[in-house]
């Protein structure tokens, strides 16, 4: 990069917001913050180069987009409110201040529309690839955290939106087809915001045991779930809420494995389901697509009949697509 860092901080200090709340912010060894009482969630998301995404395919506005949204989606999927976020880059030569500052804008939009307020981070270099690193903190708002651990057998299991739009939407750029019709698919894997008004709706009515969001897919994140819960899962192919292009395709691998959806998988006591249908006639998406019993892993049915499923997710260190 053809600045120095601490060029390069003095740009980023200018998306710094105050707030009273905030003791010490950008410029020192680290941040503080006074919070008052209760429990807060902290987590921490990376993106790398060639391994999340491709320059290619994304801007670093919707990269910077992209790295808030999959932090914010981890901090809801625990029932809690996002607070504050940090962030580290490791910027290699072929990247310019102008890219970043692109990138740093593109955080800063993401972070006013869940009204986040971001507190520090660190800036290196890099050799070869680009590597942006965010962590953040978020207050539970609910009862209890909703964790991976506390799904129940019996209880039903639901999911927002619809799943294997970012998918095909990378696989539309790798296809070099971003013409008339497509934008929706291409919009979501750049820039995939959380549902955020769902989310508050389902917190607001107390439904939900355990939730998860579907970064990497939903029969790999399920299983997560699951073996975290020490219960199994039964999927219905048929209720899962795709494109109807996928399915006209056949590509439904890209619903049940395709990640990067970001959006909520949860499970929640059957006597409730009156509430989803309520929150549905709303306008918000949710589809209740399985239930969990007391077996394990996940089991894929359509039409009636057990699937075979190969492709699960990807899984780092080891893609088991």
């Amino acid at each position: 990069m053809e600045i120095p860092e601490n060029k390069l901080i003095r740009k980023i200090r200018q998306f710094e917001r105050r707030s009273d709340e905030v003791l010490r912010g950008i410029g020192d060894d680290g941040a503080v913050v006074a919070m008052s009482e209760g429990a807060y969630v902290l987590v921490q998301d990376a993106m790398v180069e060639h391994v999340h995404f491709e320059f290619d395919f994304v801007d670093p506005y919707d990269l910077g987009k992209k790295a808030l949204y999959s932090n914010i989606s981890d901090v809801l999927a625990m029932g809690a409110q996002p607070l504050y976020y940090m962030v580290t880059i490791a910027v290699p030569d072929k990247v310019t201040s102008k890219e970043i500052g692109r990138l740093y804008r593109g955080m800063n939009r993401a972070a006013k529309e869940f009204d986040v307020i971001m507190i520090g981070g660190d800036t290196t270099g890099s050799m070869r690839d680009f590597f942006i690193d965010v962590s953040m903190v978020g207050k539970v708002v609910t009862k209890s955290y909703l964790g991976r651990n506390k799904a129940k057998a019996g209880e039903l299991i639901a999911v927002t939106g619809f799943l294997g739009e970012s998918a095909y939407g990378l696989s539309l750029l790798r296809q070099g087809k971003t013409g008339r019709g497509v934008g929706r698919f291409i919009r979501r894997y750049r820039a995939p915001q959380p549902p955020y008004g769902v989310w508050k709706e389902l917190v607001k009515r107390d439904i939900t045991t355990a939730m998860m969001d579907i970064s990497d897919g939903l029969i790999i994140d399920l299983e997560r779930m699951m073996v975290e819960s020490g219960k199994g899962a039964r999927i219905n192919l048929d209720q899962v809420p795709m494109p109807a292009v996928l399915r006209k395709e056949k590509r439904e691998n890209l619903a049940l494995a395709g990640g990067e959806d970001y959006q909520l998988l949860f499970t929640f006591p059957a006597h409730r389901i009156g509430t989803i249908f309520e929150i549905t006639r709303m306008g918000f998406p949710v589809s209740i697509v399985g239930e969990v019993d007391k077996g394990k892993g996940v089991r894929v049915f359509e039409k009636g009949q057990e699937k075979q499923i190969t492709s699960k997710g990807y899984e780092h260190f080891g893609d088991i697509r």
